[in-house]
């Protein structure tokens, strides 16, 4: 699939683009490709139930950042690789939507 600019292109960068535009409710001023291991290790270290989280965004107010508090209704577990230096939330029932993180 190609990408188009307009982010209509099926591609994961694709989605991500429009997953952006409406959570931010913003076009992204820009791209940036970073490298970062994407496997999951075969062993992680259960932490816990991951009951919320605390983010700062500055999405769709006027580029003021806001600090966010999102409580799980199904807890995902927060887990980590065995060297304790990449977490993992595992599992849960949760969307990113325009309205920010819901369920």
């Amino acid at each position: 699939m190609a990408y188009h600019a307009d982010g209509s292109g099926c591609t994961p960068l694709a989605r991500a683009l429009r997953l952006y535009r409406r959570y931010q409710q913003a076009a992204p001023e820009r791209v940036a490709c970073t490298p970062c291991r994407r496997l999951i290790p075969d062993v992680l270290v259960h932490l816990g139930e991951l009951r919320g989280v605390v983010y700062r965004s500055d999405r769709g107010q006027g580029r003021i950042p806001r600090t966010y508090v999102h409580f799980f209704e199904r807890p995902p577990t927060l887990a980590a690789d065995p060297d304790g230096r990449r977490l993992f939330i595992v599992g849960g029932r949760y969307r990113v939507t325009r309205r920010g993180i819901e369920g």
